[in-house]
């Protein structure tokens, strides 16, 4: 047999309904089913065989590692991988699904609802898929529980698991007991605890230029240094944590001597925030009083003319009222009924959900240098420069930044369980509310004024002499020392 016929078989076989594939020997205590009758023969022989252990996956992966343990994103890395199609995943996938009764991949009946996240426990047994060896299947034992997928048939009846880390085909052949044979039914109790956190730390930075008038103030006297375009800069970080926990004790049904493990699901927590309101302020209005001693506006008012002024009284800022948007709240869902005789089937949805606005205003008043600068026009000496700076002082500037911001936090996850119950027959899906618990904070909030707090204003050659003999020459960064 060729091999691409080998792995078509194989691929086909592995999508028999859970009642187990057919032998050529049955053994007695082993009844037929309607799937067994299919013309396929790669894994006919008795799997009695010796299983190989399974403690890790990814050595040989055949659809390649699913992000995260949502359907979701199982069914949009499978799309993924299709379209790609490397080492011929196209056709391998399209003849997977039309073993489970799809046209392919891109039957309108495949959609996300034809997959679940689900965790196989250690010690399920079945026939593990690779690229290894041509697609081969080998009968396999899992060494460890692992996150999987179930991916079930268009008509409901058949499935097959896919494993998250490898994007491996996973098929658990299950017998079912002829004649009179049961395994007597147990009902344990089994713990199931759900937990999830996350952090995130990000920011922005926001560049505004507005045109301010640069007023020196002593007193109710002021002298006007001109109006410039002043830029000024506002970042912010944030960072932002959540986490929530669940833990319940359920009474399930096992069979035999059955044992079951603890479930314990470590889910990814979606963290995210949004800033919805910003307001970055700079002086008063438009205006930029600075604050000068007798001396310095004795000194100024030689090259300015003043005038009388009024600065305004900066006002207190408000506060952002805290809003809860939407969170989950916690609910006590009853799963399974202790002490019942039936058992049912019961799936149950983990959801939790936190959604908060916020903000913060802060004010500072960060020291700005003002560099007075005169260009000097006509003939200049030998190593002599055009542009002229003075260090007119450094003064410090009112400033306040605000933001209101969203702050979300979400995770979910599904499983399904068979509980105790009265009657046998299936519960409805219950929904367990987990409260999202969020921290977060602007862990920096600044507000810079200028040319990184340094503010430019022209000086014509008059002006330039008169303060010269008051202030001292600097560079254009500002690095001088004023005259006193």
């Amino acid at each position: 047999m060729k091999t691409s016929s080998f792995r078509i078989l194989a691929l086909a076989v592995m999508m028999l309904p859970a009642v187990g594939f057919s032998q050529q020997n049955p053994a007695p205590n082993q009844q037929s089913s309607p799937c067994n009758s299919l013309p396929y023969k790669v894994f006919q022989g008795n799997a009695d065989r010796t299983p190989v252990v399974l403690n890790r996956l990814g050595t040989s992966p055949q659809f390649g590692e699913i992000p995260k343990h949502t359907a979701k994103s199982a069914f949009d890395h499978l799309k993924r991988v299709y379209k790609k199609n490397q080492k011929g995943i196209k056709k391998e996938m399209d003849d997977m699904l039309a073993a489970l009764g799809y046209t392919g991949i891109n039957d309108p009946a495949f959609t996300v609802g034809s997959l679940t996240p689900e965790i196989l426990p250690k010690g399920s047994t079945g026939w593990m898929g690779a690229y290894a060896k041509g697609h081969k299947y080998s009968w396999s034992i899992l060494g460890n529980n692992f996150e999987t997928f179930k991916l079930k048939a268009k008509t409901g009846d058949c499935f097959i698991y896919i494993m998250k880390k490898c994007g491996n085909a996973f098929y658990i052949p299950v017998y079912i007991p002829a004649g009179p044979v049961v395994e007597p039914t147990r009902v344990v109790d089994q713990q199931v605890s759900i937990s999830a956190k996350g952090e995130i730390a990000s920011g922005d930075v926001m560049n505004v230029s507005k045109t301010m008038e640069i007023v020196a103030v002593n007193g109710n006297k002021g002298v006007s240094l001109g109006t410039y375009p002043v830029k000024y800069r506002a970042t912010y970080d944030y960072s932002v944590k959540g986490e929530m926990a669940y833990s319940k004790t359920i009474p399930v049904c096992v069979t035999g001597n059955e044992t079951v493990a603890p479930v314990n699901l470590m889910l990814p927590l979606a963290l995210d925030y949004k800033i919805t309101k910003s307001d970055v302020t700079v002086g008063e209005g438009d205006k930029i009083y600075l604050n000068v001693d007798e001396k310095q506006f004795k000194n100024l008012s030689k090259a300015y003319k003043t005038m009388d002024v009024t600065p305004a009284t900066s006002a207190t800022p408000q506060s952002i009222e805290k809003k809860v948007l939407s969170a989950t709240t916690a609910n006590d869902a009853t799963i399974g009924t202790t002490g019942a005789s039936q058992c049912a089937d019961q799936r149950v949805n983990f959801i939790g959900k936190s959604e908060i606005q916020d903000g913060s205003i802060k004010t500072a008043n960060p020291n700005v240098t003002i560099i007075g600068v005169y260009k000097k026009t006509g003939k200049l000496a030998v190593g002599e420069t055009p542009e002229k700076y003075l260090c007119l002082g450094s003064f410090p500037v009112p400033v306040k930044s605000g933001y209101e911001v969203v702050t979300t936090g979400s995770s979910s996850v599904s499983k399904a369980f068979r509980v105790a119950n009265a009657s046998a027959t299936t519960l409805p899906d219950v929904d367990v509310n987990i409260p999202v618990s969020l921290t977060y904070s602007f862990t920096k909030q600044d507000v810079t004024v200028g040319d990184y707090n340094k503010i430019y204003v022209t000086l014509d050659e008059g002006q330039y002499k008169k303060l010269l003999k008051k202030y001292s020459r600097c560079c254009n960064d500002g690095s001088c020392i004023i005259k006193k």
